[in-house]
């Protein structure tokens, strides 16, 4: 694989992990408002779980975009 093909995975893999951390945080919200709703003990604690676990999930996705943009970055400069 050249440089221009590692630039472009590299972007495209950026654009994936743009997408998705909305979609976390919208399933972390919905979440959080099913537990505030739930009547069962038990609902709400499954409820409470869910949210922390796509909260987990956007904290990773923004860690690997931040090493993604890093290596990007290098890349880039690398012939520069």
């Amino acid at each position: 694989m050249d440089k221009r093909e590692k630039i472009k995975a590299l972007e495209q893999m950026i654009e994936v992990v743009l997408l998705r951390i909305p979609k976390e945080i919208e399933a972390m919200r919905f979440y959080k408002t099913a537990a505030d709703k739930a009547v069962d003990e038990n609902a709400k604690q499954l409820f409470e779980s869910l949210a922390e676990q796509e909260k987990g999930h956007e904290a990773e996705l923004r860690r690997i975009l931040e090493d993604l943009k890093s290596q990007l970055s290098n890349l880039k400069k690398s012939n520069s």
